[in-house]
């Protein structure tokens, strides 16, 4: 059987899919009688740049052209002879000219020499020059005067899929029309008119996987469709369809989706080994994903009426869309949509199929996971500003090497005893303890260099990031209920100084000392300025040592 594009050509305006204000534009042209000598039409392969243009030269060379009160002014009739020359290929005065195959100068100057010649049967000599970006500098500089002062008789029409291509000498001589790629609606409903006149049923499910895996161009989505007609089968199905094209069924689809969303790694990632060994091209599974990515971002923006502006989706799949988007945020979806377009566009460069899915769903987990996990921080930070502390006879700290994320257990430190020389001394310390609230007495420093360790492995769970920053980091000094502590390098100070990753070391400290201390992160220099006194700093010699070495205490 031939190609299902050349047996159903659009011969009309009206039968040319989706170019509507292009083909407005073009018949109101012949109707008032101002038809240009130069045309330029651009745009993706496969959308109907040739086609349009051979229906405008038939138009404007029809003998009975129809006026039209619609929104098309004019059509070709098709059955004078000038028409029925042009459909039967066999117009002289037509002339296709593929630019690839003629890119020389030698052909524009034959083209030259043949254009002052009028024409012999058509009213209007017309040349369609296709992929006209492929001319040599040569040819375009010898079509340049042509084109600036053209015979009376002569209309040029160029196409190409690479405008920027094209000089602008060129362009400035010619009226310029976008041929934008189809919608899946436009797609799907010329499929269906073309099965109806082949006498075949397929399923709307099944020109909808054709209409996704077509990217906007009718000529690929026809091709693929004369390859479904190949099986001599008169009713259709989308599983057939899946089997000849490589491509996913939406349940596929909807699955992994869930697994995103519901944050599971694994199954996410075994979900992509199993499409690969079955066979399913991850390309065109990626596609149909940002599909139904996209129905998720709509219904998730306009909830009131999904139905019409979703694509491809029963009253049953939009309410399964619903409730699984129900706890999940915008943002995510505008997140999965952006990851997945990436990972579409790195199947060009990559020799494994399966590895642009898997970085974008790693990538897409691992964030969230974190975002997740600052989210909790925040909100428990927020909980502890606002808790009210009792004053308590002493501050307590735990050894307690459970993480803050499930629980610490606080254990009592033991009192210290003030030592005075006098019974003066002595009652003015009892006055000061008895004055003081006990979270606003000072913390040695030495207290914090023994609960390091501690305070790096509750941070562990909660971030592996600031505990692998943290490690080579040790605290200085306090100053005001302010706990210094001096980075290794400026990059470490500026991630630890993010608001989120201040919070956690902050939090962690506060629980586990029951100071509440704020922390200040300085780099090396800023350090040396500070100028803390050894003797005030560190009692404990282990502690001078870990403050010169950078070191920290950890449990044998």
């Amino acid at each position: 059987m031939s190609s299902l594009y050349q047996k159903h050509r659009p011969q009309t305006f009206s039968q040319v899919s989706g170019q509507i204000f292009t083909i407005k534009t073009l018949a109101n042209s012949i109707k008032h009688d101002r038809i240009g000598h130069a045309y330029l039409f651009t745009g993706p392969r496969g959308t109907g740049k040739t086609t349009l243009a051979r229906v405008f030269a038939k138009a404007i060379n029809c003998l009975e052209p129809k006026n039209i009160s619609g929104e098309i002014a004019i059509e070709p009739c098709n059955k004078c002879a000038n028409c029925q020359l042009i459909n039967q290929n066999r117009a002289l005065d037509l002339i296709e000219i593929d630019a690839a195959s003629h890119t020389g100068v030698d052909n524009i100057r034959a083209l030259k020499e043949a254009i002052a010649l009028p024409p012999s049967q058509l009213k209007y000599k017309v040349y369609i020059i296709d992929e006209v970006h492929m001319l040599s500098l040569g040819a375009f500089n010898a079509l340049l005067k042509t084109l600036e002062e053209p015979p009376a008789h002569a209309v040029f029409i160029l196409a190409t899929t690479e405008q920027h291509k094209v000089p602008e000498t060129i362009i400035s001589r010619c009226q310029q029309f976008s041929i934008t790629p189809l919608t899946q609606k436009q797609i799907i409903k010329r499929l269906q008119e073309i099965s109806q006149k082949e006498g075949v049923e397929i399923e709307n499910e099944a020109l909808e996987v054709i209409a996704i895996n077509a990217d906007g161009g009718m000529r690929d989505a026809e091709s693929m469709l004369t390859q479904i007609m190949s099986l001599e089968d008169k009713n259709i199905t989308v599983e057939e369809v899946n089997s000849i094209l490589g491509t996913s069924s939406k349940q596929n689809v909807i699955e992994f989706v869930q697994f995103l969303i519901n944050q599971e790694l694994a199954p996410a990632l075994a979900k992509i080994d199993f499409l690969q060994t079955s066979g399913i091209d991850l390309k065109n599974f990626n596609k149909s994903l940002l599909a139904y990515l996209r129905n998720l971002m709509l219904i998730k923006s306009c909830p009131e009426n999904p139905s019409d502006i979703t694509t491809g989706l029963t009253e049953d799949q939009i309410i399964q869309a619903q409730e699984l988007i129900k706890e999940t945020e915008l943002k995510s979806i505008l997140r999965l949509i952006e990851l997945f377009q990436k990972s579409l566009e790195q199947f060009k460069i990559t020799n494994l199929p399966s590895l642009p899915l898997e970085l974008a769903t790693i990538d897409f987990l691992t964030t969230e996971d974190e975002l997740s996990r600052k989210k909790t921080i925040q909100n428990e930070v927020s909980k502890l500003s606002q808790q009210k502390i009792p004053p308590q006879s002493s501050p307590t700290k735990t050894n307690d090497k459970k993480t803050i994320a499930t629980s610490l257990k606080k254990k009592p430190k033991p009192e210290k005893r003030e030592l005075t020389s006098s019974e003066d001394e002595q009652k003015i310390a009892n006055k000061k303890e008895s004055t003081e609230p006990i979270l606003q007495k000072s913390i040695k420093l030495s207290e914090v260099l023994d609960e390091w360790s501690t305070v790096l492995e509750n941070v562990r769970p909660l971030n592996h990031s600031i505990h692998a920053f943290l490690k080579n980091c040790i605290p200085i000094g306090i100053l005001e209920d302010n706990l210094y502590i001096k980075t290794k390098y400026d990059f470490y100070k500026d991630k630890l100084d993010e608001i989120e990753n201040k919070l956690t070391v902050q939090q962690v400290i506060a629980k586990i000392t029951n100071a509440p201390l704020k922390i200040v992160f300085v780099n090396e220099q800023e350090a040396e300025k500070l100028k803390f006194e050894p003797e005030r700093l560190d009692e404990n010699p282990l502690h001078a040592a870990m403050k010169l070495m950078g070191g920290r205490i950890v449990e044998s």
